[in-house]
């Protein structure tokens, strides 16, 4: 059998100018669209604004590493999904977008859709960003010889957020202050509990209502300083 050696190179050579013309042509947008999922629920992730022409493929993926996702090819086989988004995605080239769910903290970060049309490929950046509301605040109050130690907590929260507090009426700060305030990560689920004290000196006037907060989630208001 006879080897045809000019025209092998001239066909790697075809094919590595396609592909590198491929490559430059994904890189046309640099524009980034935020999108906030929750720990839990599910997104969708907009690939293109353009549903009036079908597109010959759509690809997500994840850079730095780069991992495949899912997507749509209209004449070939794709591969499989990652596993980290096995059984969690759906792609519907019809309207340029990939559903995403059980999402995960790990899911947070960059997201690359590249869009291909019979003219022309495009590139599409998506931030997703990942919350998780922290659960209602727990308030426990122990007074003892005109002074009151109120301490709040809540679990399960991200990203990490500070516990702020509401007295009323307003207190001057040489009668309340912030004894302790800290917070640690869960090794498995890697969602944040917090907690802080107050000390309140009750010599400064009438009882006094109070509660705290932590990213939006809101406590019960307890009364302290009761005659």
């Amino acid at each position: 059998m006879t080897v045809d050696y000019g025209m092998c190179a001239r066909r790697l050579l075809r094919r590595c100018v396609i592909l590198f013309l491929v490559s430059v042509q994904f890189i046309q947008s640099k524009d980034v669209t935020m999108v906030i999922g929750e720990v839990g629920g599910s997104v969708t992730l907009p690939c293109t604004s353009d549903i009036q022409r079908l597109p010959n493929h759509l690809y997500v993926q994840r850079p730095d590493p780069n991992k495949f996702i899912n997507g749509y090819h209209k004449t070939r086989d794709l591969p499989s999904p990652h596993p980290e988004y096995s059984n969690r995605t759906q792609v519907d080239h019809t309207q340029g977008t990939m559903r995403l769910w059980s999402i995960r903290l790990s899911d947070e970060g960059l997201y690359e859709c590249h869009i291909g049309y019979p003219t022309k490929n495009n590139q599409k950046n998506i931030q997703l960003s990942v919350t998780a509301n922290y659960s209602i605040p727990n308030v426990t109050v122990a007074c003892d010889n005109g002074s009151c130690l109120v301490t709040c907590s809540s679990d399960n929260g991200y990203p990490r957020r500070d516990v702020e507090w509401s007295l009323n009426p307003p207190l001057n700060q040489s009668h309340w202050g912030v004894v302790n305030s800290s917070g640690w990560t869960d090794p498995v689920s890697m969602l944040f509990s917090v907690f802080s004290s107050i000390s309140i000196n009750c010599s400064s006037g009438p009882r006094l209502n109070l509660s705290c907060a932590v990213g939006g989630a809101l406590s019960q208001e307890h009364t302290v300083c009761e005659d």
